[in-house]
């Protein structure tokens, strides 16, 4: 199964655009769909994003343990017993 989700920190917010940062990588990202649904998103925060769209804002330790979770599954050792 392939995951397009990412988890990303907000570092700057410019007219419905935020670009998150994943590890070394920025990305601009459209806050749209949170933006229609009315939720706020200040520089800080974390999100969950599809295909290059916002789609949720997350607590710093839902971020922590969703990262987690989508590096598991990336390199193969998600379900497995260690």
């Amino acid at each position: 199964m392939m995951c397009v989700e990412q988890v990303g920190r907000v570092v700057r917010i410019d007219d419905g655009t935020a670009v998150v940062v994943r590890g070394e990588a920025r990305t601009g990202v459209s806050l749209v769909i949170l933006d229609m649904e009315g939720v706020s998103v200040a520089t800080g925060d974390w999100l969950v994003v599809h295909t290059g769209i916002a789609v949720r804002k997350i607590s710093a330790a839902e971020a922590a343990e969703l990262a987690a979770e989508l590096a598991a599954e990336r390199d193969g050792t998600m379900g497995r017993d260690t």
